[in-house]
């Protein structure tokens, strides 16, 4: 079982974490809220995200979020919207917990992991900055841009994030144990 402290560091590190990106990440193109990225069945949560979604939305964790069959991951449940998934929070082109959505929702489309240079690969500019473009079959796709420096220091600090929380999270769901102590933390306002 985690301890508190270890609970804490989790939603610390989350919160230095988030709040780097928005000061980081600079919008070039807006967003046209098209819904496209939150057309997708799997939107993977941390024990900090869960937290503070639940709190927000004020709602049972089996309202909000599935632990995947392979049991080492959580995610957001969808909804069929024109025979295609949606994020069950997507209406209308909206995300209606826009102001504390997922990390990997707040940030797109850059994405902080090693491998979208394989897999959409930033564009350079100015030998600064690193360039995401939305991947949204649509035009006027949104842009963003963040210095290198910074896009390398969020993505150090988000992957020894992520293999903490999952390394938490994987006990807790092998312990069925990730719902009450989530649930906990929220009551007790961790």
């Amino acid at each position: 079982m985690p301890t508190k402290p270890e609970l804490k560091e989790l939603i610390r590190m989350d919160k230095e974490i988030y709040d780097r990106a928005k000061k980081s990440i600079t919008e070039i193109k807006p967003c046209q809220q098209c819904g496209w990225c939150c057309n997708n069945r799997r939107i993977l949560v941390t024990i900090p995200e869960m937290i503070r979604i639940l709190k927000h939305t004020k709602k049972k964790f089996s309202e909000v979020f599935v632990i995947e069959k392979n049991r080492l991951s959580v995610s957001i449940k969808t909804k069929k919207v024109n025979n295609k998934h949606y994020c069950i929070f997507y209406d209308n082109g909206k995300c209606t917990i826009h102001d504390i959505k997922p990390f990997q929702c707040f940030t797109y489309p850059v994405i902080f992991h090693p491998a979208v240079f394989e897999i959409h690969p930033p564009k350079p500019m100015y030998s600064e900055f690193y360039v995401f473009t939305c991947q949204s079959p649509y035009k006027d796709k949104a842009k963003f841009a963040i210095e290198i420096d910074d896009f390398e220091l969020i993505t150090t600090k988000r992957l020894l994030y992520l293999t903490k929380n999952y390394n938490i999270q994987k006990k807790l769901i092998s312990k069925n144990k990730l719902v009450e102590i989530v649930e906990e933390v929220i009551s007790h306002d961790l």
